[in-house]
């Protein structure tokens, strides 16, 4: 059999498929294939929606090949399915995120322009490491148009050069892991497989976030405002008295009942049908805690109450069905509906008291 037996002490590596994946889209992006767009052009021709089915159909189509040389034709077990499902929602999560990712990478290159320069000994070196063509970087730096100039570049050395494609789907996956899934996660207590950033060497890591890690050994994450480059004070937030979260989350879940209720293929909340990915649903559910946060991030929580929220609305929209399917079960089951209960909640009560 083709499947690939682990011991249960092993833990299989999802990046390399996941980064392969990556590495495939930015090939199809510099290719410019007008029905797999990954770059969203406001010219009234496309919509956001495009992008995103394109990385999903990036992601379905790495997934099966990954799937078919590791499992074979075997029927795919719980942890192997969650297995799939991580690799396919990273897969569509950094495609969906390449030009906010890539802006910041030329950021912190062009901050890094020393130890870049340190290491490189005047060779492409670092930078040709961390995916950056040298004349993307400099047209970032000096054009009036820095992003669609930078964006030509990388387009045109990303078409002949799988090495450099490679090397920037590290640096992308790493950013996204280390900064964007990873501290919601932790701060949840969620555990995903291969949440880790092993895969860079000491300078590329240097490079990328050295910058932030003052106020990572203080909160045990990088915000936001980090990533983006702004200055933010971890003094405010030791000294904010505690905020009750819960309304803006049930807010959200509220919502989001509201959206799932409207069977939008395009923004699927639940597996509406044969043609609906799990990945969909994934996406959807994080780009959704995203938008409904959006209002909030000037009400002056700070980034690690937002991280909170939203980790605590995608996990509930990543599983509304367990937890529907248990909440009926104990309504079904509980003694308050039976007549003989002194505290029994009348039939007709029963959808407004408990939803």
């Amino acid at each position: 059999s083709a499947s690939e037996k682990l011991h249960p002490t092993q833990k299989r590596d999802l990046h390399p498929p996941t980064l392969h994946a990556i590495s495939k889209g930015l090939l199809i992006r510099a290719q410019n294939i007008s029905n797999m767009p990954l770059r969203f052009i406001e010219d009234g021709t496309m919509e956001p929606w495009e992008v995103t089915l394109t990385a999903g159909k990036i992601a379905q189509r790495c997934g099966e090949e990954f799937q078919k040389k590791t499992f074979g034709d075997s029927t795919l077990g719980e942890k192997e399915a969650e297995e799939m499902q991580v690799i396919s929602g990273r897969i569509v999560a950094v495609l969906t995120r390449l030009e906010e990712l890539e802006e910041e990478l030329l950021k912190r290159c062009s901050r890094g322009h020393d130890i870049i320069t340190q290491k490189s000994f005047g060779e492409p070196g670092l930078l040709f490491s961390l995916g950056v063509a040298e004349n993307e970087l400099k047209a970032w730096q000096t054009e009036e148009n820095s992003l669609d100039a930078a964006a030509a570049a990388i387009d045109a050395a990303c078409l002949f050069d799988e090495k450099l494609r490679d090397n920037r789907a590290r640096s992308l996956l790493a950013m996204f892991l280390y900064e964007l899934e990873g501290p919601g996660l932790r701060l949840n207590n969620v555990v995903l497989p291969c949440m880790d950033v092993d895969f860079l060497s000491k300078d590329e890591w240097d490079v990328l976030f050295v910058p932030n890690e003052r106020k990572e050994e203080k909160t045990g994450k990088i915000s936001v405002q980090d990533i983006h480059g702004s200055e933010a004070s971890p003094e405010v937030d030791e000294e904010q008295p505690n905020r009750p979260l819960h309304p803006i989350a049930i807010d959200a879940i509220e919502e989001a009942f509201r959206l799932r209720a409207q069977n939008l293929t395009t923004s699927p909340l639940r597996i509406i049908n044969s043609k609906t990915e799990w990945f969909e649903v994934q996406y959807n559910a994080v780009t959704f805690a995203d938008r409904f946060l959006r209002k909030y991030r000037s009400k002056s929580l700070s980034e690690e109450e937002l991280q909170t929220i939203g980790g605590r609305i995608v996990g509930v929209l990543m599983r509304l069905d367990d937890l529907e399917w248990e909440w009926n079960h104990r309504v079904c089951s509980s003694p308050l509906g039976q007549e003989e209960s002194a505290s029994m909640i009348p039939y007709e009560q029963w959808k407004t008291t408990l939803g």
